[in-house]
């Protein structure tokens, strides 16, 4: 290679080393973003969509355990009673309208809780399959690092073993009886 042209190339180098590097956008970064937008659009198009907050939490969960059944038949008693009607304590509308919501949602979140544990299998599933296979070229390669004419396979062996980080198991001491671990149960309070 002349002078010249190894300047040519260092300077080349130095300057896209200079440069901001641009992350590279994979095939799956480019669908998971237009899915992340497509669910956008669905929280869009939903009535008063709410999103979690931790001020408003506890009063949602401490509510939702009130049956459907209770609110129509509030709404059935308010509808009917104009004494009950005169309070302003309870808005029939409303009341009407979030049963007709729910009724009709329900199904949609059924769906979407599904789709949530099956994408998250389907990371799982294929996180499995190439990690067998990951395993078996381990045991291979601890086989073949034994020979000390493969110190590149020892090394590459160290270097898997560091990132695996397994835990050796723990003796169990036979002095300690075994205790069972205690049950937390949430229980949604009924306001």
């Amino acid at each position: 290679m002349s002078q010249e042209t190894l300047r040519q190339v260092q300077q080349a180098v130095t300057a896209d080393l200079a440069a901001d590097p641009t992350p590279t956008l994979t095939h799956y970064d480019q669908l998971a973003a237009q899915l992340v937008a497509a669910i956008a659009g669905l929280e869009a198009s939903i009535p008063r969509f709410e999103s979690s907050h931790p001020t408003t939490f506890d009063f949602v969960r401490g509510k939702r355990n009130v049956p459907a059944d209770f609110i129509a038949t509030v709404l059935a008693a308010v509808e009917e009673n104009p004494e009950l009607q005169r309070l302003g304590k309870f808005d029939v509308v409303e009341a009407r309208d979030t049963l007709q919501f729910i009724d009709a949602f329900r199904p949609l979140v059924d769906r979407v809780a599904a789709f949530l544990r099956n994408v998250q299998f389907t990371m799982d599933s294929r996180k499995a399959k190439v990690a067998v296979s990951g395993l078996q070229i381990y045991d291979i390669a601890k086989g073949i690092a034994r020979d000390p004419s493969s110190a590149v396979v020892a090394t590459h062996v160290r270097n898997m073993k560091r990132d695996l980080r397994r835990a050796r198991p723990k003796a169990r001491s036979s002095s300690t009886p075994d205790t069972p671990s205690p049950v937390i149960v949430d229980v949604w309070p009924v306001s």
